[in-house]
């Protein structure tokens, strides 16, 4: 609509203001030439009032319409608003936002890609909560942002997050698998196949792809791979047997995967007990007794969780042995799906 026709009926009429021209001329009366009454300047109220009435009709006719168009106008400007966006400023070379190269600074909306090349970095401010930095050779996105809220996309190469925020406020898409801070510092890496590999340095990322999950402290590592998901999370400092082995299992097939559980089961020492207790859910049923005979081994199921119920995956007993294993309280990461409380976000 334009405003022309506001004023002087000229330009393209909206719809709206048609009818409320039409409603309003309703109540328009015959075109009379006022005359005094014939009392004179000395009428009765009821005549005066009634010529008060006539002379502020078209006022208000006209007042009711700009209200109108000034209501449309703010609509409007609400609509167009420019998304959410966060800083972004360049570390090395020249990333490029879109199509636009980042000089020194510039702003990732929501739905932008940040694009590095071989020699270029760049570092987002993720509102108060924390930073990520963009390592080289990496496609990141801006999925989402809202208050209790914020959602990229890794497409392919690296990014290192350290975010202090409550759990499940930060969230990283991959190829394989999506990452969901729990108040850490982390770095992902998305290979050109969709896969690679998520590295905790401090707290907790769960890390999940329909439906399984993997719950990753500081110091360990998960590999995912676009074919199978998140893979099973280890420590860094066990064996190198022991990660091949567990490469074999999670990613392998047949005779291999077989071979890579047993050489996991053989390799596990008692700090591994993150990688066992991960394991029950996702081997066969016949081999389930093999874990938790390694899993006994390294840690003694405390008194009330028996071999019964670990075997058929009963949650409760899962979650008290995980309790003695001194990696933190298991209901920290199984709540985090759960809304935050009002006074948290």
């Amino acid at each position: 609509m334009k405003n022309d026709y506001l004023w002087d009926g000229s330009g393209e009429p909206d719809p709206e203001i048609q009818h409320l021209e039409e409603v309003l001329g309703r109540l328009r009366g015959e075109a009379v030439a006022w005359r005094p009454p014939s009392g004179g300047l000395s009428a009765g109220p009821a005549e005066a009032g009634l010529h008060a009435i006539a002379r502020w009709v078209p006022l208000l006719a006209t007042a009711a319409i700009v209200a109108l168009a000034v209501g449309f106008t703010w609509r409007a400007t609400r609509t167009l608003a420019p998304a959410a966006a966060f800083d972004v400023a360049r570390i090395d070379g020249r990333p490029r936002i879109g199509g636009r190269t980042v000089d020194a600074n510039g702003r990732l909306a929501v739905g932008q890609t940040l694009t590095t090349d071989g020699s270029s970095r760049a570092r987002i401010e993720v509102g108060a909560i924390g930073e990520v930095t963009v390592d080289r050779d990496s496609r990141v996105r801006l999925v989402t942002t809202r208050p209790d809220r914020h959602q990229f996309a890794l497409d392919r190469g690296t990014l290192h997050a350290r975010i202090t925020a409550p759990p499940g406020q930060f969230i990283v898409d991959t190829p394989s698998a999506t990452a969901t801070d729990l108040g850490c510092a982390y770095t992902l890496h998305v290979d050109d196949e969709g896969g690679g590999r998520l590295m905790v340095e401090t707290g907790w990322v769960a890390f999940e792809y329909d439906g399984r999950e993997s719950f990753v402290p500081q110091g360990a590592s998960c590999a995912m791979d676009p074919r199978g998901g998140p893979g099973t999370p280890s420590f860094d400092d066990a064996t190198k047997a022991f990660h091949e082995g567990l490469d074999a299992f999670d990613f392998g097939a047949g005779p291999a995967r077989a071979d890579g559980l047993r050489r996991v089961l053989k390799e596990a020492h008692r700090r591994d007990a993150l990688t066992l207790w991960h394991l029950l859910p996702r081997v066969d049923a016949a081999d389930r007794g093999a874990v938790f005979d390694a899993l006994a081994a390294r840690f003694a199921p405390p008194d009330g969780v028996t071999r019964e119920a670990v075997l058929r995956l009963d949650r409760t007993a899962l979650d008290r042995w995980w309790e003695t294993f001194e990696l933190g309280d298991v209901s920290f990461w199984r709540s985090w799906k759960r809304p935050l409380p009002a006074e948290v976000r």
